[in-house]
């Protein structure tokens, strides 16, 4: 990787509002799973650069709050740069868009 190549910032997509924009193209779990979400669990989320392709990405849940989960990045990015598997992230239920149990 390039010294020269610029962080990318970005933000993460809500899961929700993409299911009720197209819900025949996206489909995301339930409320109920969603709340079920505990350490150890695998959740996918979509990250949203400022310029480019949306991507997803899997993160490892390491702390489970009321209203704000925190997870580490599974894996590196094809795409977003400055962002690295074992990266701290932080996010709300809303932005699930799938999960695999720990």
């Amino acid at each position: 990787m390039s010294l020269f190549r610029r962080r990318t910032t970005w933000t993460l997509a809500d899961g929700v509002a993409m299911h009720a924009a197209a819900p025949d193209r996206v489909r995301i779990p339930s409320d109920e799973a969603k709340a079920a979400v505990q350490v150890g669990d695998r959740v996918k989320l979509v990250v949203e650069p400022d310029t480019g392709l949306a991507e997803r990405v899997w993160v490892r849940v390491t702390e489970v709050g009321d209203g704000e989960l925190e997870g580490s990045l599974h894996s590196d990015p094809a795409e977003l740069r400055g962002l690295h598997a074992g990266d701290t992230v932080r996010f709300e239920r809303r932005h699930i868009v799938a999960i695999t149990p720990g």
